[in-house]
C-alpha cells in the first residue's frame, strides 16, 4: 500500500508533521564542517517538503523527490526548490551530481539494496548519503501515563504496518555498495502541542491511514476517539504539552 499517495493523507501530513527538520540540518552542518554551502543536495522521500527547504540552509541547489504527486502539490514551493516524482531507486538525474543526499523518516519504505546503488551513482566521489528520522517516543514532559498509553492503547488498535526496520547498517554491509558508514547521532527534538495538534499528527502515521485505506475506520471516527483518549493528559482544548521526539542521523559516505 502506498501510505502517503492519497489526497487526504497528503493534506493532513501538510498540515500536522512537526517541522524539526531545522535543528537536524544544524547537527548535520555541524559533523561535516559545511563553512560553505554544497552546489548541489538532493532530498528523496521529501513528502511536502519540510526537509526539502531545511537543505536550502546548506546548499545552493537544492532538489526534492517524491513518489506521491499528491505530497508534491502540497509541497513548500520556492524557486531554489526543484521537485520532481521518481522512486528512490530510480532518480532522473545523471551521475555523480550530489554533493549530499538526505532521507528523512522514509528509508524503511524503500528496497533499500537497490537505492544506495542509486545513491552511489548520484553522489560524487567521497560525498555524503545521511539518513536521518524524528521517530515518536511517546515522551509527554511531566506524565508518564502517555508512554504507557501509547504502546498499550494506541499501538494496540492502530498497530504499525509492515515496513523494512532491520537493515544492517554496518560496514560489512555497505563496503561491498561503495559506501562506508561513519558514525550515529541521537538525540531528542522537543515540540509544543495542543491536544488537537497532536491528534492531527497521530492521523499522518501509516498507522492510521493504513486503518482508514482499508475502510476499517474513517478519519471523523479515529478524531473522535483520539480526541476522549488524549482529554486525561490535557486540562483543556487550549492547553499545551512538551512532546519529545527522537532524533537520529545515519552519516554514510561514499568511499570513492
Amino acid at each position: 500500500m502506498k501510505y502517503f499517495n492519497p489526497k487526504t493523507a497528503a493534506e493532513r501530513y501538510s498540515k500536522g508533521r512537526p517541522d524539526f527538520h531545522n535543528n537536524t540540518i544544524k547537527h548535520i552542518k555541524y559533523f561535516l564542517h559545511l563553512d560553505n554551502k554544497v552546489d548541489n543536495a538532493l532530498d528523496i522521500a521529501c513528502g511536502t517538503g519540510l526537509s526539502t527547504k531545511a537543505l536550502l540552509e546548506i546548499a545552493t541547489n537544492v532538489y526534492g523527490t517524491d513518489t506521491s504527486q499528491e505530497m508534491l502539490n502540497f509541497a513548500l514551493h520556492s524557486d531554489k526548490i526543484h521537485y520532481l516524482i521518481a522512486l528512490a531507486e530510480q532518480q532522473p538525474f545523471g551521475d555523480n551530481i550530489f554533493d549530499l543526499i538526505t532521507v528523512s523518516s522514509g528509508v524503511h519504505w524503500f528496497d533499500i539494496d537497490k537505492f544506495l546503488i542509486e545513491a552511489n551513482r548520484l553522489l560524487k566521489s567521497r560525498s555524503w548519503l545521511v539518513l536521518y528520522e524524528n521517530h515518536f517516543i511517546a515522551e509527554m514532559v511531566g506524565n508518564d501515563n502517555f508512554t504507557d498509553w501509547f504502546p498499550n492503547v494506541y499501538l494496540k488498535k492502530f498497530p504499525s504496518p509492515p515496513r523494512n526496520s532491520a537493515y544492517a547498517w554496518t560496514n560489512e554491509n555497505l563496503n561491498p555498495k561503495n559506501f562506508n558508514f561513519i558514525t550515529e547521532e541521537r538525540f531528542k527534538n522537543s515540540i509544543i502541542l495542543t491536544k488537537q495538534q497532536l491528534a492531527l499528527y497521530f492521523t499522518t502515521q501509516s498507522n492510521i491511514i493504513s486503518a482508514v485505506e482499508k475502510n476499517q475506520t474513517t478519519y471523523e471516527q479515529v478524531e473522535s476517539w483520539l480526541d476522549q483518549e488524549l482529554t486525561p493528559f490535557f486540562d483543556n482544548d487550549n492547553t499545551t504539552q512538551t512532546i519529545n521526539y527522537g532524533n537520529w542521523i545515519k552519516y554514510i559516505q561514499r568511499a570513492n
